[in-house]
């Protein structure tokens, strides 16, 4: 037993952990082994996929000590098994109606799947292009296939990701809130980045995959878990609102930091080392 024991922490990784300043980005790794070593359970939220997450931090199933949600809760990846352990998977075909809505009104989106065996990306544009040529994205397995084709192979599809200017994304997010109105709200989107509109099964998400651990840790430890969250984006909003206390940094984008019970410091300051500060202050 320690001063954080009973203590789950989830933060998002892009925009929340990481940092560009090294003695900061320290911070947080320090911050959490000592959370980590006083009982807590710390891990990530991410939106991104198991081989770039690997690429950009190696290290990350040391730093975290219980399972890690990924593409933003569609994928629940055991850290002691190195599998998936759960997996909401997109139904294609029906997806196919609002990419076709998509390609009518705005041709030129890129268009990007996660799937079992790597990604596939049946629509291509110069801003996915240059995503997906950065350096973290190289890890990943990429194919071009189309949509058609996808569905055929039978691949389990996680999420989609359409990328475009600002402006095309929020007529983009018109688009598919009309096509939920007519699909029983089969699928959540939300913005996981300034030109990314993302696209997951209605029951997947940070929030949900998050429920999920704390009730796990809850059954296995016989010990009631408080969520502690801390995210910069829409994906992450949810989970801020369902923690028993929600954090971002003072860089998220404005609703996010409004619905925070706390704001940290930048992510490049060391938010993670600040909220587990904030935590050790005020509620343990």
């Amino acid at each position: 037993m320690g001063k954080f024991t009973g203590c789950l922490l989830i933060t998002d990784y892009d925009g929340t952990f990481t940092s560009n300043i090294r003695e900061n980005y320290k911070k947080n790794i320090e911050a959490v082994k000592r959370f980590k070593s006083e009982g807590g359970v710390f891990t990530f939220a991410t939106g991104r996929d198991y081989h770039s997450l690997l690429a950009i931090e190696p290290e990350f199933e040391n730093i975290a000590n219980t399972s890690v949600i990924m593409s933003n809760g569609a994928r629940l990846y055991d850290i002691h098994t190195k599998d998936f352990i759960f997996s909401y998977t997109i139904n294609l075909d029906l997806f196919t109606g609002f990419l076709d809505v998509l390609r009518e009104k705005h041709p030129e989106t890129g268009v990007r799947f996660s799937c079992k065996h790597g990604m596939v990306t049946p629509d291509l544009n110069d801003i996915l292009k240059a995503d997906l040529n950065d350096i973290f994205m190289r890890a990943i397995p990429i194919r071009e296939m189309s949509v058609a084709e996808l569905i055929k192979s039978g691949e389990e599809v996680y999420k989609c990701v359409m990328v475009n200017d600002p402006e095309i994304i929020a007529d983009i997010i018109n688009i598919a809130e009309d096509f939920n109105e007519n699909t029983n709200h089969e699928f959540f989107f939300s913005k996981t980045y300034l030109r990314g509109l993302e696209a997951i099964r209605r029951d997947a998400s940070k929030k949900s995959m998050a429920l999920k651990i704390k009730e796990y840790l809850t059954n296995e430890n016989n010990i009631e878990y408080k969520l502690f969250a801390i995210g910069d984006y829409d994906n992450d909003l949810e989970m801020i609102k369902e923690a028993y206390c929600g954090a971002s940094p003072i860089t998220a984008v404005e609703h996010v930091r409004a619905a925070a019970k706390i704001n940290t410091v930048s992510c490049h300051e060391g938010a993670v080392a600040d909220f587990i500060r904030i935590i050790e202050r005020d509620y343990v």
